[in-house]
């Protein structure tokens, strides 16, 4: 019986400290969603196909490829390809370093070694989620495309993808960005699609 307490006692406390830690990470916390704009952003880019929990894999081969390239630091960005119906195995996903600020010296020698689009300026909605540790990047997706989707089924809109920003990856930012384009289409992002063929 004391074994059955202590027992329940432990379960007790670990399902505190969760919910502690899910509040904590903003689990609750309201999504304000926006109209903002996008871009023009210059990028240079990877791909990664399947599971969203294995984007660091492709992440990490990524970082070896532009720090090859003479990229220092990475501003990060990913864009997704697919709707969340999409069966896992074939999700397809960008991961992304945004060069636009970048000296043209730089830009060329980057655009020489990696994969590399401009993405023009659109007007989107848009969404802002606290970054407070890597578990934000699976908390954050939760709480803002169910408002995004609400957003978009008022007016019937189809955005092509999502876009998300999460600052140099030296230092993220306290904030990741979330955006969805309004005004653009598939055909606008040709060479992303085209890079999974």
């Amino acid at each position: 019986m004391k074994a059955i307490k202590i027992i329940a006692a432990i379960i007790i406390v670990l399902v505190s400290v969760l919910f502690g830690m899910y509040i904590w990470l903003g689990g609750f916390r309201s999504v304000t969603v926006t109209r903002s704009s996008f871009g023009p952003a210059e990028i240079v880019f990877a791909t990664h196909k399947g599971a969203y929990k294995n984007l660091s894999t492709s992440w990490s081969a990524f970082q070896k490829e532009w720090q090859a390239a003479g990229l220092k630091d990475c501003k990060a960005l990913a864009i997704y390809l697919d709707t969340p119906e999409t069966p896992e195995d074939k999700l397809r996903s960008v991961i992304g370093c945004d060069i636009s600020n970048l000296d043209d010296a730089l830009k060329m020698r980057l655009r020489s070694m990696l994969r590399y689009l401009v993405i023009p300026k659109s007007t989107t909605i848009a969404a802002t989620f606290p970054y407070k540790n890597p578990a934000s990047y699976f908390i954050g997706p939760m709480r803002v495309y169910p408002a995004f989707k609400q957003e978009l089924a008022k007016e019937k809109i189809v955005p092509p993808l999502a876009i998300e920003t999460y600052g140099y990856m030296s230092a993220p930012a306290p904030e990741m960005g979330y955006a969805m384009p309004l005004d653009l289409k598939r055909e606008d992002f040709a060479p992303l699609f085209d890079a999974f063929k």
